[in-house]
């Protein structure tokens, strides 16, 4: 079996989702019936902050990856809507550093 862009993409896609929602019920879990979220030591609420840091960069890393991947695979489709915001900024970077 030939692992194709759609399987990785759609792979990438659903784990970054999933560790997205994830992060998002660990917050949930922590509020209180006012929605305050409680602690119990200082140093504890910075490790939870962290690793919900670590969650949510780890999310958009794979969702933006996956995203990206499937927009190269179908670019001369629904691809180039996608891509041309990225396209965009690749060259405001180019000019801007030149």
């Amino acid at each position: 079996m030939e692992w194709g862009a759609e399987y990785v993409g759609t792979i990438l896609l659903v784990v970054g989702g999933l560790l997205a929602l994830w992060r998002k019920k660990r917050i949930f879990d922590r509020t209180n019936q006012y929605g305050v979220e409680r602690f119990p030591s200082f140093w504890r609420k910075l490790e939870t902050r962290m690793k919900d840091g670590l969650l949510g960069g780890a999310s958009i890393v794979l969702l933006s990856s996956g995203l990206l991947i499937l927009a190269f695979r179908y670019e001369d489709s629904w691809g180039w809507v996608v891509l041309l915001p990225v396209y965009v900024f690749l060259l405001f970077i180019v000019f801007l550093g030149s």
